[in-house]
């Protein structure tokens, strides 16, 4: 953290918008969010539990977090094994315009990002000097009277001790459904933006109801894969999801009705509190622009969308495709309980395509399941139109017979050649004309409709 440039800074008193330029919600931009998500990480190991860093096999991958506001904020980090069991959590001070590299090597061995206010103390709110902001090292968005867990105000820290802990986290993303240990640590992250640092995570009810969770959108990064020997090398955004003041509108006017948010699986609109004060627009008493810590409805965040389309290669050793997949769904994730499976239609570059069945009728397209909530595939695993060696994927993670209305899924896909600069990753394209409402889904109603905000909820640069 370049804390010595933390005094040059000049912080708004109040609270304003992060940027002046047009955000949209329902769809996946490039834009800060208050949520970002890492959606695949990988570690490699050897036979012995030791962490490979050199040679042909060896693997890691280097996130980065960055604050796009000048104000200090809290990032609450969760790491999640490939079936959304979440194994470890903590909490990052970024001081405005900061940047926050880490290694999940490291992370995953207990090395975690040590940072502070700028002068060696602790940012959070076990500090009797921690400040709120608009203090001008005010980390913190509010001290909490209730706090998510109980020890929130005395245990929860951005200065950890090395290692932070000594359990054996990598086996636990190393495990597969056979009790057997992989090759690579594998898992997902969901980085938030808080109102004050916490023990809590996305899964618990009471990380929404007592504000934890925080609304700016201010949070961006990058997500880079490495390997010992340079290829493959490839990097990508994190996805970034932004909090609109509307899903917890439309969520408040009808708790019966479901929203679809990134979490919405996880928080209850029953337990909530409503925003009494909400929407008016002014600066004085309006809280969603004075004091966007409480005016939360559950989550805020816009959801992802269902159907992707993704390139694909199948060159053998010259050139080859890897799909990288994460998915939400209620209904599975686990070893006990598979995710709903998924719709593919492969093309070839003659628009030639793959069935399966008597043609012309039945004749469906074939399916493949991505039964965990993060993981990848090689493009040999799948079948595709014979003696192709290139086309595109149509991917449909709807499922209304076994899935739900709160599913959602994000694609990309990596293009790895055996030489130098033949190896990139690419986001795969969505399909749905929003995210909020995507194609194909039944059962619930939707109020949220793709909206361009240019008032973003955040602080001021």
């Amino acid at each position: 953290m370049k804390k010595t440039l933390f005094t040059c800074l000049a912080v708004l008193a109040v609270f304003a918008i992060a940027s002046s330029a047009a955000a949209v919600t329902c769809t996946i931009d490039q834009r800060p969010g208050a949520t970002l998500l890492v959606p695949y990480f990988q570690v490699s190991y050897d036979a012995d539990g030791n962490v490979i860093t050199t040679g042909a096999g060896a693997r890691d991958t280097i996130v980065t977090i960055m604050n796009a506001s000048s104000a200090p904020m809290i990032a609450h980090v969760d790491v999640y094994d490939r079936q959304t069991i979440i194994r470890l959590d903590f909490d990052i001070a970024l001081s405005g315009f900061d940047v926050q590299p880490m290694r999940m090597s490291d992370i995953i061995s207990g090395f975690l990002p040590v940072t502070s206010n700028g002068l060696g103390d602790d940012a959070c709110q076990r500090n009797p000097s921690a400040s709120v902001y608009p203090d001008s090292d005010g980390y913190l968005r509010v001290r909490p009277l209730s706090p998510a867990t109980g020890l929130d105000n005395s245990q929860a820290t951005t200065q950890y001790s090395v290692p932070a802990f000594n359990f054996d986290l990598a086996s636990q993303l190393r495990e597969d459904c056979n009790g057997d240990l992989d090759a690579l640590a594998v898992g997902y992250l969901v980085i938030d933006h808080a109102n004050y640092c916490n023990l809590s995570n996305p899964s618990d009810p009471v990380y929404y109801e007592n504000d934890a969770i925080g609304m700016e959108n201010n949070l961006w990064g990058e997500i880079i894969f490495t390997s010992g020997l340079g290829i493959p090398t490839y990097a990508m955004s994190t996805v970034n999801l932004e909090a609109d003041v509307a899903f917890g509108d439309a969520a408040e006017l009808d708790p019966f009705d479901t929203v679809r948010t990134f979490y919405a699986r996880y928080w209850d609109p029953f337990t909530e509190v409503f925003c009494t004060n909400c929407g008016s627009g002014d600066p004085e008493t309006d809280l969603s622009l004075s004091a966007p810590w409480d005016a939360g409805f559950g989550d805020q965040r816009e959801p992802l969308g269902l159907k992707w389309a993704a390139r694909w290669f199948d060159a053998g050793l010259a050139l080859t495709t890897t799909f990288r997949v994460w998915r939400s769904s209620p209904a599975g994730g686990d070893c006990d309980v598979e995710a709903p499976t998924v719709t593919l239609n492969f093309f070839d570059e003659e628009e030639n395509t793959t069935t399966q069945g008597t043609c012309p009728s039945p004749c469906t397209n074939p399916t493949f399941n991505f039964p965990f909530e993060t993981q990848q595939r090689v493009i040999a695993d799948f079948a595709r139109p014979v003696g192709a060696a290139a086309g595109w994927v149509d991917m449909s993670f709807v499922n209304n017979s076994s899935g739900t209305e709160l599913d959602q899924a994000w694609v990309d896909y990596a293009f790895e050649g055996a030489q130098a600069f033949e190896t990139i990753l690419v986001p795969a394209t969505q399909l749905d004309p929003s995210s909020c409402n995507p194609l194909g889904i039944t059962g619930f109603v939707q109020t949220i409709t793709p909206a361009i905000s240019v008032i973003p909820t955040g602080t001021g640069i």
